[in-house]
C-alpha cells in the first residue's frame, strides 16, 4: 500500500468508497485530496450508468471504456481501485474484512440493499466498532418515501428548487445540472469530516443518514420561513431580484455570449450610468431610486441590453467591476478551461493517465478551497478497473496470491466488464440538433 503523506490534513485515514454516480464519489475524491487513503469498490459485474454518459477522451470509448469516462475520473482521482462483486459470499468476506481495516466506509445503495446483504451499519458496527459510515440516498432512511427511487432531476422538483426557477409566466424548470448531487457532496465532506473528529476526541463511530432531498430543501430556509411566518408562496421571478434593478443578464457581442449585471444600490446605478456615459435615457428622474427602478425594470433591461449588445462580454465586465459595479460573464465550458482566475488557483490541475489507458495528460477540477497550511493536490489519476485489485486483497487484507488468483478465476474480483466493450462514440451531432450540448469545439485541449 502506498505511505500516506504526513504533511496532509487526512493522512493517515482509510475510506472505502461504495457509492456510484457523482455526488459521493465526488466527496470522497476530495478526501483523497486532503490526504485520506481511498479504496473505490468498483462493479466488473456490471456497466456504471456514467459510461453511457462518457464523455470519451477525443469522443473515443476505446477497448475499455469504463476506463475513459471523464466523469468517472474525475470523481475517482487520487483513489485505489477493487473491482470487487459482494454479491458473492467470498466478495461479502473480503468486503468485510476491508472495513475491519478502516475507518469510514461512504455508500450510495438504497435503504434496503445493504441491509439485506447484512452490510449495513447495524451489521458493520460489530466488526468495527468506531466505524463511520454514511449512507447516501435520495430521501432517507426513514419516512414514507425512504424506498422512492430519484435522480437529480426528481429530487430538484420535491425538495422544492425547481418551484422557484424559471421566468414569471413560465413552468417550473431545472435548475442545472444534477445541482443536488453537489449539495449532497459537501454536505457529506462535511458531515464525515464532523465525524472524525468526533470520533478522536470520544473514540466513537457513528451512522450519517445523509437524504439529498432534505440537502436541497436546506438552500431554501428563507422561503420556508416566509410561508411560516406570513402564509405567502414565493413566485418564480427569473433573473430578477426583488430588492435589485437592474438585476439579469444581457446579450453581448458575439455568438451566445451574454453578460451578469446587478445593480445593489443607488450609489451602483450612478456608476452603471457614467459607465455607459450617461444617456439620456439613464438620466430619467424616475430612475434613481430602486422602487422606479423596479417598476420600470422590463424597460430598464432593454435599454441595458441594447448597450451591451455593442460590447465583448469578458472586457466589459472587467470595465465594469472597476467602477465597482457587480458584473461578470456568463461562462461555459470553453470559458472556464480557459478562466484565468482558476488557473491563478490552480483549479484546474493536470494529471497524466499511465500510457496504456491512452488518454495522456488532462485537466480535471480539483477543490473550491485553499488551505495555507497544506499544499493540495490530485494526488494520482483514477484508477483503471481493478488495478489495485492485488495490492488490496495482498498488501492490506492479508490474502496469498494463489488465493487472489482463485477469487479471481471465481469472477469475485475482475478487471474487465464484457458487456461494455466495442461501445459506439457519443453522437455529437445529433446531441446538438437536441440541445443536450453546445457547439463542439474541435480545439478544446488548447490552452
Amino acid at each position: 500500500m502506498s505511505a500516506p503523506s504526513e504533511k496532509l490534513p487526512l493522512s493517515g485515514l482509510r475510506v472505502i468508497d461504495a457509492s456510484h454516480v457523482f455526488a459521493i464519489p465526488y466527496a470522497t475524491g476530495l478526501l483523497a485530496d486532503l490526504g485520506a487513503e481511498v479504496i473505490k469498490i468498483q462493479a466488473h459485474t456490471r456497466v456504471d450508468v456514467m459510461v453511457g454518459h462518457g464523455p470519451f477522451p477525443e469522443n473515443l470509448p476505446g477497448e475499455r471504456p469504463w476506463d475513459r469516462v471523464g466523469s468517472l475520473n474525475t470523481v475517482n482521482r487520487g483513489k485505489l481501485g477493487l473491482a470487487l462483486d459482494f454479491t458473492l459470499p467470498e466478495g461479502i468476506e473480503v468486503f468485510r474484512r476491508l472495513v475491519r481495516v478502516s475507518d469510514v466506509l461512504a455508500e450510495s445503495f438504497t435503504p434496503r440493499v445493504l441491509k439485506k446483504l447484512r452490510l449495513d451499519y447495524a451489521s458493520l458496527v460489530e466488526l468495527k466498532p468506531d466505524l463511520i459510515m454514511l449512507s447516501n440516498t435520495g430521501y432517507g432512511h426513514t419516512g414514507p418515501w425512504r424506498d422512492w427511487g430519484s435522480v437529480a432531476t426528481s429530487l430538484e422538483a420535491t425538495s422544492g428548487m425547481c418551484w422557484l426557477s424559471g421566468y414569471e409566466d413560465g413552468p417550473p424548470s431545472k435548475i442545472g445540472q444534477s445541482y443536488t448531487d453537489f449539495l449532497a457532496c459537501w454536505t457529506a465532506v462535511y458531515a464525515i469530516l464532523a465525524s472524525v473528529y468526533r470520533r478522536r476526541r470520544t473514540g466513537r463511530g457513528q451512522w450519517i443518514d445523509l437524504a439529498m432531498y432534505q440537502a436541497g430543501a436546506a438552500t431554501l430556509g428563507p422561503i420556508i420561513m416566509d410561508y411560516l411566518a406570513n402564509a405567502r408562496v414565493a413566485a418564480r421571478i427569473g433573473n430578477r431580484h426583488e430588492a435589485m434593478a437592474p438585476h439579469n443578464v444581457y446579450r453581448c457581442a458575439g455568438e451566445d455570449r451574454w453578460i451578469a449585471i446587478a445593480i445593489d444600490s443607488d450609489a451602483a446605478w450612478q456608476a452603471l450610468r457614467r459607465a455607459m456615459g450617461e444617456p439620456a435615457w439613464a438620466r430619467a428622474s424616475r430612475y434613481d431610486g430602486l422602487a422606479g427602478r423596479l417598476e420600470d425594470r422590463e424597460a430598464l433591461d432593454r435599454q441595458l441590453c441594447s448597450w451591451t449588445a455593442g460590447h465583448d462580454a469578458e472586457p466589459l465586465a472587467a470595465r465594469l467591476q472597476a467602477e465597482g459595479i457587480m458584473a461578470g460573464v456568463v461562462e461555459n465550458g470553453r470559458d472556464l478551461l480557459h478562466d484565468e482566475q482558476l488557473h491563478e488557483r490552480n483549479f484546474l490541475e493536470r494529471v497524466t493517465h499511465p500510457p496504456e489507458s491512452g488518454i495522456g495528460a488532462r485537466r480535471y477540477i480539483g477543490r473550491p478551497w485553499q488551505l495555507s497550511a497544506a499544499r493540495l493536490a490530485i494526488t494520482r489519476p483514477a484508477p483503471q478497473l481493478g488495478e489495485h485489485n492485488r495490492e488490496v486483497l495482498t498488501g492490506l487484507l492479508g490474502y496469498s496470491s494463489p488465493e487472489v488468483d482463485e477469487l479471481e478465476k471465481k469472477g469475485v474480483i475482475g478487471t474487465e466488464i464484457a458487456a461494455a466493450k466495442n461501445l459506439p462514440p457519443l453522437a455529437l451531432e445529433a446531441m446538438r440538433r437536441n440541445q443536450r450540448i453546445g457547439r463542439p469545439d474541435p480545439d478544446y485541449r488548447e490552452v
